[in-house]
This record gives C-alpha cells, structure tokens and sequence, in this order.
C-alpha cells in the first residue's frame, strides 16, 4: 500500500506532541496554546469577514 510522505511526518509529530503531554488530551492541547502564545500567532483562526453564505438555490 502507497503511503503519502507529508501524511507520515504529520501523524509522526502528532505522536510527538501526544508523547510530551503524556497521552493527556488536555495537556496536549494547553501545549498546544502555549506554544501559540509563545510565538505570537494563532495557529487557527477564522476571520467572520471574510465567510460568506453560499446559495445553494
């Protein structure tokens, strides 16, 4: 079976991250803020000016 690199070294860095936080969802996730704030970015944001409605009519 074919295997996509970049998913590899995603799901690699994912276990990484998981192993730091002790397998612990929320530590894994307060890492993740941390890291956030340590680098003054927001890793996801959603901008509500730039959504808009899609007509499916």
């Amino acid at each position: 079976m074919w295997q996509d690199p970049i998913v590899q070294e995603v799901r690699k860095a994912g276990e990484e991250l998981a192993k730091q936080a002790n397998f612990n969802l929320h530590t894994f996730f307060q890492n993740l803020r941390n890291n956030e704030k340590k680098n003054h970015s927001k890793i996801v944001s959603r901008l509500k000016d730039e959504v808009k409605p899609v007509n499916l009519a």
